[in-house]
């Protein structure tokens, strides 16, 4: 009987036309695999938006995928849980390329940006290491108020279009720049650039080691990276470190554990799922993962372990797996500063492919400790603080010395050092 409700689910998705078929695997997925923390069941939903897609398809002859997807956002967007996502094909493409070491598909700055209403153009939060705006100059801080002469758009939700646009043909771009409120104009060739990002380490005269970790991303990469700097960091007498995670939005589950443990000595996770869990850990230089019964290494690394007084800096756009990474150095008594994180500390998502090349991002564990107790969804810094962009601009980086403060050192050298190895506020990469 099985067998043959399948054969009709089968043959029923190939009848059905474009929109029907992607809102019928999106559901199904849904409805097999979440596992989050909103109070609808997503099978509670689907009726509603079935009849919702049927409506918007009556008057097309081959309703299209993209009336699908508009269905698909709205069902989830009820459902309520941040974790849960709709990855568009070029999304998911991207986020695929990132995993994985690969270049963009259009040409880029390589620059986190930010923006604050109130102030024309675009903020630089980060610079990617290698990209064309780190040999253009472009440092954290500054602000972008033209491209070639053009001012950004008055409308915030333009800015970041206006850019793109500027950039996709890849011809050189005359940058309009404002850095601590004196202008300058810097020139830059827009190119394809490697989207993974690695750890780097800046060692500053004061003794104090600023560890940047912009994400999680790069599958037996970032763990292994963050323990070989943190060796490097006591090979060259760092009394302190920084570990800078704003802007994180997350990765894999193994290489946050992975790279807490050079902080901590162990890690652990134990990932509830609707049936059964799963454990992640990092113990003796090995990444784990397996069950109560049995447990295999994911992957081997050689561990270092610091010494030091450390301070985590987070803001409101550090997520998911960084969000792990700062409760356990929290746990063991590293004090965390910055804001209330994003608030996706205590679920793990799988990522599910879509017939029309995009991907479904679905919660399916939720995260506890060892003995059973549910992590907070966010974390809470021992020390909350704003990051203030209004002082970024004007040349302080508020969070940072704030650190070097707590860490007994004072800020003697230029607030935005470049790493020694390469390695409503809206946070957006481009």
């Amino acid at each position: 009987m099985p067998r043959l409700l399948a054969l009709v689910l089968v043959l029923g998705l190939a009848l059905a036309g474009p929109a029907q078929q992607l809102f019928e695997q999106a559901s199904g997925l849904l409805n097999t695999v979440y596992y989050g923390v909103s109070p609808l069941r997503p099978a509670d939903l689907t009726q509603k938006y079935r009849l919702r897609l049927e409506e918007a398809c009556r008057d097309q002859a081959e309703c299209a995928y993209e009336t699908g997807v508009e269905v698909l956002l709205e069902l989830l967007r009820e459902l309520g849980d941040r974790h849960t996502n709709y990855y568009s094909p070029e999304r998911y493409r991207e986020f695929q390329a990132t995993l994985s070491g690969g270049t963009s598909d259009r040409p880029r700055l390589g620059v986190l940006l930010g923006y604050l209403e109130a102030y024309e153009g675009v903020i630089v939060l980060d610079v990617y290491s290698g990209s064309p705006a780190e040999q253009a100059g472009l440092q954290r801080g500054d602000r972008i108020v033209a491209l070639d002469g053009q001012p950004f758009p008055q409308e915030a939700a333009r800015r970041v279009p206006f850019l793109n646009e500027a950039t996709a043909s890849g011809q050189p771009l005359r940058l309009s720049v404002l850095r601590r409120n004196q202008p300058l104009e810097l020139s830059v060739q827009p190119a394809r650039i490697s989207l993974q990002r690695l750890p780097s380490l800046t060692l500053r005269e004061s003794g104090v080691a600023v560890l940047r970790i912009p994400s999680f991303l790069g599958s037996q990469v970032i763990g292994t990276r963050v323990h070989e700097l943190v060796r490097q960091a006591q090979a060259a007498g760092a009394r302190a470190m920084i570990v800078d995670l704003r802007g994180n939005g997350g990765g894999l589950v193994s290489e946050c554990l992975a790279a807490a443990a050079a902080f901590t000595g162990e890690t652990y996770r134990r990932l509830q799922r609707a049936i059964g869990f799963v454990e992640y850990g990092f113990q003796g230089g090995q990444v784990f993962v397996g069950t109560a019964m049995q447990r295999s290494v994911f992957y081997t690394l050689e561990p270092a372990r610091w010494n030091g007084s450390a301070v985590v800096l987070v803001n409101k756009s550090t997520g998911s797996c960084a969000e792990y990474f700062a409760f356990d150095l929290q746990d063991a008594g590293y004090p965390v500063i910055g804001e209330v994180t994003a608030g996706v500390g205590n679920t793990v998502t799988g990522f599910y492919n879509l017939v029309n090349g995009g991907a479904l991002q679905i919660t399916t564990t939720q995260v506890v400790r060892r003995d059973g107790r549910p992590y907070a969804e966010a974390v809470t810094p021992d020390q909350p603080l704003s990051d203030d962009l209004e002082a970024l601009i004007r040349g302080r980086d508020v969070l940072l010395e704030a650190g070097l403060e707590r860490l007994g050192a004072v800020m003697t050298e230029p607030p935005f050092p470049q790493p020694s190895q390469p390695g409503r506020l809206e946070i957006l990469a481009r």
